[in-house]
């Protein structure tokens, strides 16, 4: 349906605006746009949400854990996370975020509400609630295509090795394909 292909667009093109607000927002404090998806990954865990692991943050990200332990050193030196050994099994490895962290997720969420109060000022509070309720609808929809890759075997975690598979099992191009059709 066109309605859902226009959806889809329009989701897309806010996902993208929002990239790059979060990563001009970070590089004003020092951070690159993965760094501050760490961070923020770290703070949206609930008090009684699962502890973030480097797998948890891994798996969220889509990040290899050499590309992880890298930035996750990096966020504790520069002391906006903490990296804790479990007690009761040693080989766990627990993140939790910091006072700075805090502060700085605060902040952006503070640049975000200026913003989305203007834009929606003349909504009451229901009308908000219905709107957060269909960008919920939209993350449980985007959430379920990543369910759908990882069951797949298709979640390549880089994209070194997405071109790895692809020399494997090379994809004719999109002109390729088209001629192939045409003369099946």
């Amino acid at each position: 349906r066109l309605s859902i292909v226009e959806l889809i667009h329009a989701n897309q093109v806010q996902t993208m605006v929002s990239r790059t607000a979060a990563a001009q927002f970070a590089h004003t404090h020092g951070l690159n746009l993965i760094d501050f998806h760490v961070v923020q990954s770290v703070i949206s865990l609930g008090d009684d949400q699962e502890t973030a692991t480097p797998g948890y943050i891994a798996r969220g990200l889509s990040l290899s854990a050499s590309t992880l332990t890298s930035i996750l050193e990096r966020l504790v030196r520069a002391g906006y996370l903490v990296r804790e050994r479990d007690s009761a099994d040693r080989r766990r490895i627990s993140i939790y975020h910091t006072d700075k962290s805090a502060q700085l997720m605060a902040d952006f969420y503070r640049h975000l509400a200026a913003q989305y109060e203007a834009a929606f000022e003349s909504s009451d509070d229901a009308q908000v609630e219905s709107h957060t309720a269909f960008v919920s609808e939209l993350e449980a929809a985007n959430q379920r295509v990543v369910d759908e890759f990882e069951k797949s075997g298709d979640n390549l975690r880089s994209a070194t090795q997405g071109r790895a598979a692809l020399a494997e099992h090379p994809q004719p191009s999109g002109a390729q394909a088209s001629h192939d059709q045409a003369a099946g």
